[in-house]
């Protein structure tokens, strides 16, 4: 499992303070400014963390200050530039004058597409764009990264057999994000700048195939009847900061087996999906007792981290997680998911995890869901274990937490669940719900 990188920062702020209680102080008592004072102006990129935090800051002339930087998991290539000459990411600035400190991640792209782009063009520069994104990802290779500059893409993006795992290969929206639509309509809401459109026809958005070390950040994914963004069968996948809106309304490849997903990710290893915004995602209208979608959907995944997303008003369950080993779930916000499927009056869970083991769920808050906020099982009888359940929050759903299928009526030993720091609260049907077999 891709491990979050430890920062350890400190900033030393030395005053030289020379006291003179013979100076002169103002009408209204207070000392009169100091002239020599410098600012400091701290710019952080996306994925980077440490100190001082972007802001403008204020110092005396003489005062040292000690910055230190790295990125979170999932990203790559910092850069920390002082007045704009590069320099290592951990040092000390001498405020002998106004400075500028950028710390930033990713390098500058290799192709560019645009709106106004043109395929026949080389896409090297944003003056001689692509037009489609489609065009990018037939010339792009490892180590590249493709930049969508801003605008609405009505595409269905289908790589295969791409990729390696010596270098990622990058597509991003610019700024905040970019958006691939399935239809020409308005969206309420979001910041995102790139937008990939499925106009309500097109199936997929983005679906990757045996595809190695993919980044997908940035983006805008919306109007897609089957899967707003997925993968199948591949490694080294990271979806960030992607809106993923409105997809998998009317499921149209039958023979896929399909509910209706925002994000689906089936039998891939190292996958990172954290950052995103999930939301109204699944059949609509909804068919009950055959169809239930999800917002963020894993299947046999190795080494998964879901982190810090926000899953909600989805027609089914907010998350799942089913069969998966050595899978991180956390800091996630999962909430007024319709679970709604006329059995049992719901079924599945804001998050769902079935089968598989060596499963963290940790510090997630679940609220709203019209179901279980947690659902934990063994529906294929598979003797999961090495699930871990610490410091979640799970209430105003119908039940706070539901456990089925182990072969007790009251909490699975240890070995199969072991809990800790956990608050399950207002839910108006049971706060924790547990049946031998069900």
């Amino acid at each position: 499992m891709r491990k979050m990188l430890t920062v350890t920062v400190s900033v030393f702020i030395i005053f030289g303070l020379l006291i003179n209680f013979s100076c002169k102080v103002g009408n209204d008592g207070e000392e009169p400014p100091d002239d020599n004072t410098y600012t400091l102006t701290v710019w952080l990129g996306t994925g980077v963390e440490g100190t001082p935090a972007a802001g403008d800051y204020s110092y005396r002339e003489g005062e040292s200050v000690s910055y230190e930087y790295s990125l979170t998991v999932g990203y790559s290539d910092l850069t920390v530039t002082l007045d704009g000459q590069e320099v290592s990411a951990a040092g000390t600035i001498n405020m002998d004058r106004n400075h500028s400190l950028n710390a930033s991640s990713g390098s500058s792209a290799d192709y560019f597409v645009s709106m106004n782009g043109n395929d026949n063009n080389d896409g090297s520069s944003e003056n001689s764009p692509f037009r489609t994104i489609a065009r990018a990802f037939e010339v792009v290779q490892p180590g590249e990264t493709i930049c969508v500059l801003a605008g609405t893409y009505y595409e269905s993006l289908t790589p295969e057999n791409i990729g390696s795992s010596s270098a990622p290969i990058t597509l991003k929206g610019e700024g905040n994000s970019t958006a691939l639509d399935g239809k020409n309509s308005t969206i309420q809401g979001g910041n995102h700048s790139t937008v990939l459109d499925g106009q309500r026809e097109k199936a997929l958005g983005i679906w990757c195939e045996n595809c190695k070390n993919l980044v997908f950040e940035n983006l805008e994914i919306r109007n897609y009847t089957d899967i707003g963004i997925g993968a199948y069968l591949s490694s080294d996948i990271t979806l960030r900061n992607l809106k993923v809106h409105n997809n998998g309304f009317a499921v149209q490849l039958k023979d896929w087996e399909l509910e209706g997903y925002g994000i689906d990710v089936d039998e891939c290893s190292n996958v990172f999906i954290a950052e995103n915004e999930v939301y109204q995602n699944g059949p609509n209208p909804q068919t009950l007792d055959i169809l239930m979608g999800t917002g963020i959907n894993t299947f046999g995944c190795t080494n998964c981290t879901i982190r810090s997303n926000r899953c909600y008003e989805n027609i089914g369950g907010g998350m799942l997680v089913e069969d998966g080993v050595n899978v991180l779930v956390e800091d996630n916000e999962v909430f007024d998911n319709d679970l709604d499927a006329s059995v049992d009056e719901w079924w599945d869970g804001g998050l769902w995890v079935d089968g598989g083991h060596d499963i963290v769920i940790r510090n997630n808050t679940f609220y709203g869901n019209l179901g279980p906020g947690i659902e934990i099982s063994d529906e294929d009888f598979q003797e999961p274990y090495g699930y871990i359940l610490e410091n979640n929050t799970s209430y105003e759903n119908y039940y706070g937490i539901f456990i089925w299928n182990f072969g007790t009526d009251d909490w699975p030993p240890e070995n199969i669940i072991k809990r800790s720091g956990n608050q399950f609260y207002n839910n108006s049907r049971k706060d924790i719900w547990i049946v031998a077999w069900y």
